[in-house]
């Protein structure tokens, strides 16, 4: 395949908060710092969202990543109005919200940071095991308002999630970020989908 090489856009979104009304989801509210994901899984329901932004649902998604660089201010925003109502938020529905540019962008931090202000409970799926960087606060939201942590680890075979999940970390990275969540006092899960006959 031609090289693709990664682009990133600013969004200047007005709202963070995407509410969900599906009953095969676990969680109402969900929050994305970011859209489009470099780990390019090859599976991710997320894919098709994409053209909404007018970019393809392949490569584009791997490579062509949307950054909501106000993200912090407009869920601080979302949890003022008199009409909101403290529910859990998950980051993220259509994302990894630790993928790469968290680690210079850091909006799900700052995220975090405002849940803890507002003692508003929140959830993440993630794959990273950047996600590590954040134990202190999501142990301190935790205690707080609480906060789970989501480990999505679909294969244990490093060759076959190389295949599949081609820029993710490996499966034993994730157990290790499992394992330090843990020691960090942080409510941790481990997500199995997709179960993929032969794999």
């Amino acid at each position: 395949p031609p090289v693709a090489e990664l682009e990133v856009y600013e969004d200047h979104s007005r709202s963070i908060l995407s509410e969900n009304d599906s009953p095969d989801i676990g969680f109402r509210w969900s929050a994305n710092p970011y859209r489009g994901c470099f780990h390019a899984c090859a599976y991710c329901y997320a894919r098709p969202y994409h053209e909404y932004l007018g970019y393809g649902a392949g490569t584009d998604f791997d490579t062509k990543l949307v950054v909501k660089s106000n993200a912090p201010e407009l869920l601080a925003e979302a949890f003022s109005k008199r009409s909101w109502r403290g529910e859990s938020v998950t980051f993220s529905g259509i994302t990894d919200c630790y993928q790469p540019l968290e680690a210079a962008y850091e909006l799900t931090r700052r995220c975090l940071r405002v849940c803890l202000d507002f003692r508003n409970p929140a959830s993440v799926i993630t794959k990273s095991f950047l996600v590590v960087r954040d134990a202190d606060l999501l142990a301190e939201l935790g205690k707080a308002a609480g906060a789970k942590v989501f480990i999505s680890i679909p294969f244990f075979d490093r060759e076959a999630a190389k295949l599949i999940e081609p820029q993710a970390p490996p499966p034993e990275r994730r157990f290790e970020a499992v394992r330090r969540l843990r020691q960090a006092g942080v409510p941790v899960g481990v997500m199995v989908a997709p179960i993929i006959p032969g794999l």
